[in-house]
Parts: C-alpha cells; structure tokens; sequence
C-alpha cells in the first residue's frame, strides 16, 4: 500500500543521523534497523527509495540541510493558533475566533538568514504531473510557513516539496 511506503520512507529519513555523512549505506543502516525494531515491515522496506532519499541529501537543498552551521530539526511538531478572520471572510467569523493549524514539518532548517520548510512526498507523479501535485499542497507549505514564522520569530525564506519517486523539489 502506497500510505504505508510513504510512511516508512519518511520514517527513514526522520531518523537519520544528519550529524553524520548522509550515503547510501547510512540510509540503508537506519532502514534495517527500523526493519529489526519492527517499525518498518520487510516486505515495505525493499520497496522504500534509497537513491532517491540520497539524491535529496546530494541536492543543493541537501546540502543545506546537512551544512553544519544551520540547526535542523526533523518531524518538526507544532501547533498554532490563526485568527480566523485571517482565513475566512470577516463576516462570517467572530473577531476573537481562532482556528488552531497542527502538524509536523518534515525539516525545518534554521539558517542565519532564515528557515527553510521542507516536505516529503511520495505521491508517484512524473512531469507536469508534479508541478500540478505541488499546488496540492501549496496551502498546507503556506500554512505551515505562517506558523513556523511566528513560532520562531524567524523569517521563512523558503519552501519546498520533494517528490521522492521523480526525485524532483519544487519551491512553493
């Protein structure tokens, strides 16, 4: 099942050893261990993209996230409370309510200059297919970017999905 790959390979990459050098060998030592813990089943962890989890971390965006100077934080939990006349009409909600925005960021780099919000997907997509799929989840990035701002009183510069299987970020 497509869920539960997607799963398992954000769990590979939420426990990597980012202090470390991420290779190919690195990925696949977190993947079996998560296979031996029983977080992740067999017949799942062959089927999880190793190449692909590398070539992020070989990316310009990768590199980042692995430059030393910037603090990371992986599965990054929040929860934040919005105004809701921020995202609906004024008219139809009271001044005082607030609607409270939870998740978990993928990474979160903190840079000098500001954060990077970075989300994993592993939805099969290929070509214009991808630039479709990103606008998908543009109000989830911009929402999360909203409350990542405020929570850290910090700039987001930037956001971005990663698609995996195509091995394709896109800023959003």
């Amino acid at each position: 099942p497509a869920r539960v790959l997607g799963t398992a390979a954000h769990l590979v990459i939420s426990s990597l050893d980012l202090k470390r050098p991420v290779t190919f060998d690195a990925i696949e030592q977190t993947r079996d261990r998560l296979v031996r813990e029983g977080a992740i089943p067999d017949d799942i962890a062959d089927r999880i993209d190793v190449q692909g989890i590398l070539a992020f971390f070989e990316s310009d965006l990768g590199r980042i996230v692995c430059d030393k100077r910037n603090t990371v934080s992986q599965e990054w939990p929040f929860t934040f409370g919005l105004s809701a006349c921020e995202e609906t009409a004024p008219k139809l909600q009271a001044d005082s309510e607030i609607i409270v925005v939870q998740g978990v960021i993928d990474l979160l780099a903190q840079t000098p200059e500001g954060l990077f919000v970075i989300d994993f997907k592993t939805d099969r997509v290929s070509g214009s297919q991808i630039r479709e799929r990103a606008e998908v989840y543009r109000g989830q990035l911009e929402l999360y970017a909203k409350a990542t701002s405020a929570i850290c009183g910090r700039p987001v510069l930037e956001r971005w999905l990663h698609f995996l299987t195509p091995r394709a970020a896109v800023r959003v």
